[in-house]
């Protein structure tokens, strides 16, 4: 992700974006979506899920949704390798 964020977005790197965005919680997808209304008003909505075409989104836009999705991959692999020494931590308590 932080290659991305010092290019301009060619149509793969828009799709690795929409793949990355793919795979983040509703609660991320929300921030991003908050991100994308301060850019651009042009989107639409429908019962399940908000469409947003790149054309709309200028390349600072995009460098912000990917600096936020390189954010929410970095706190999750934390979350992830301090939830891995807890359980260790948690091991040796329970052994002693």
């Amino acid at each position: 992700m932080v290659g991305i964020l010092q290019m301009s977005f060619s149509r793969s790197k828009k799709e690795s974006l929409k793949d990355a965005i793919d795979k983040l919680e509703a609660n991320e997808h929300a921030q991003i979506f908050s991100i994308i209304k301060r850019y651009t008003s042009t989107f639409t909505k429908t019962q399940t899920e908000v469409l947003v075409s790149t054309n709309n989104l200028s390349d600072e836009c995009l460098k912000e949704v990917a600096g936020y999705i390189s954010f929410c991959i970095d706190q999750k692999k934390r979350m992830e390798d301090d939830s891995k020494t807890r359980k260790g931590y948690e091991r040796m308590a329970q052994t002693n």
